[in-house]
């Protein structure tokens, strides 16, 4: 990055210079105020107390635009404050007789916030044809249940590592709620290859279970499929949490969404599934099924013990719901809503290529293959189980003489 671009988006109204460090995120925009009455407003306390969580207590770098994307530097105004300590105000009575154009603002924030909660690095595009395309919604549905659909933060570099950043440069898009794109036409020498990683908020990282799969519908009827969160609420009560965290798609034979080439219309946890056969340029839909993580929350209201009664020595290792049954009896439902996956030391394992069942009605298989080099590790899960299960389980371990009462009182 030249020291140019630098200055500019660091230089701060009382000309103080903030050292950024190599690894640094951008937030979303934010306008709380507008410019009536005394002028607009978007002063950082005001910011963290309307939208916690959601920005970095101590930021080191404030850009504002007014909202229609112009740089704050061409409107003309005198700014009373800019700066990522204090934020940013425009005050009326400062501009010579006019007034304040309506700002929006973002951050750039420091890699120890950054870090709480972020996702991997993501290169689905290369710059070849129009630009380079990391959008959100391209992600979403290239690696499912891997990025938030709601990011509070995104980082973009060159994928030999190289940050950039979104000032001094001419990006299409560049922000943490659509992802970032670069295109050909709009650069000198055309787009760089690049990769980007999301900051989400920390219910994202927290512990999550896997659901089953749901097929609720087909593209021979009303014109598409259609796989909605509302009407698979609906349809599976107590089946599905109602905020999912992630969602991932794939045709009923288990291809996955992403390598069907049809164009979807909704494609994220908040609202589900959507391919409508009008939008695939004279081809149809595929049938398909979707599944979804849900956050500790719902996952934890009835839960089985972990159960590891595998190790991956041999074929690999093998943690089947038949076998989970018959090993640690009367302990796991034989129906579970959903699954989670960790190592036996406890990181967080989501489906993937690399295992052949991950399913609460299967359980999970992971087959080792020394021929391209994958070795499973050991592993363990655990199961969501409807309510009445865990009601049972109470009654069952209820000591002799006061379940012989309770009957006796029945």
């Amino acid at each position: 990055m030249s020291s140019k671009v630098f200055a500019t988006w660091v230089l701060l109204a009382t000309s103080t210079m903030i050292t950024l460090s190599n690894q640094s995120c951008i937030s979303k925009w934010f306008d709380r105020d507008d410019p009536s009455g005394n002028g607009d407003y978007e002063l950082l306390a005001d910011l963290l107390n309307m939208y916690p969580g959601e920005i970095c207590p101590n930021p080191i770098g404030i850009e504002a635009e007014t909202i229609s994307g112009q740089p704050a530097s061409q409107t003309g105004n005198v700014f009373e404050v800019y700066n990522p300590t204090t934020g940013f105000s425009c005050v009326n009575a400062n501009q010579g007789g006019g007034f304040c154009a309506d700002y929006k603002v973002r951050f750039t924030c420091p890699e120890e916030w950054c870090s709480n909660c972020r996702t991997p690095w993501f290169d689905r595009d290369n710059p070849g044809g129009v630009g380079d395309y990391e959008t959100l919604s391209l992600i979403l549905v290239t690696y499912p249940l891997q990025a938030c659909a709601q990011p509070i933060a995104i980082e973009v570099t060159t994928v030999s590592g190289t940050p950039v950043l979104p000032t001094g440069n001419s990006f299409q898009v560049y922000d943490p709620t659509q992802g970032f794109v670069c295109v050909n036409a709009q650069q000198k020498g055309g787009c760089q290859d690049y990769r980007v990683r999301f900051t989400c908020p920390t219910s994202f990282c927290l512990p999550k279970c896997v659901t089953r799969w749901f097929d609720s519908d087909d593209p021979n009827t009303n014109g598409g499929d259609s796989e909605l969160l509302t009407a698979l609420l609906s349809l599976y009560p107590g089946y599905i949490c109602p905020n999912p965290l992630g969602i991932e798609a794939q045709t009923i034979s288990g291809l996955p969404a992403s390598q069907t080439g049809n164009v979807f219309e909704v494609f994220n946890p908040i609202t589900g599934f959507s391919c409508v056969n009008a939008n695939q340029g004279g081809g149809l839909c595929v049938d398909y099924k979707v599944r979804f993580t849900c956050p500790e929350e719902w996952c934890s209201k009835c839960r089985t013990p972990w159960f590891d009664r595998d190790n991956p020595g041999g074929v690999g290792d093998f943690e089947t719901l038949s076998l989970t049954l018959i090993a640690y009896p009367l302990q796991v439902c034989a129906q579970p809503i959903a699954i989670e996956v960790t190592t036996v030391s406890g990181t967080p394992v989501l489906p993937g290529s690399n295992f052949q069942v991950y399913d609460p009605l299967q359980g999970f298989e992971c087959v080792n293959a020394p021929q391209s080099g994958w070795n499973c590790q050991d592993y363990k899960v655990r199961y969501t189980c409807l309510p009445h299960f865990c009601n049972i389980s109470v009654l069952t371990s209820l000591p002799l003489d006061v379940t012989n009462m309770t009957n006796q009182q029945v």
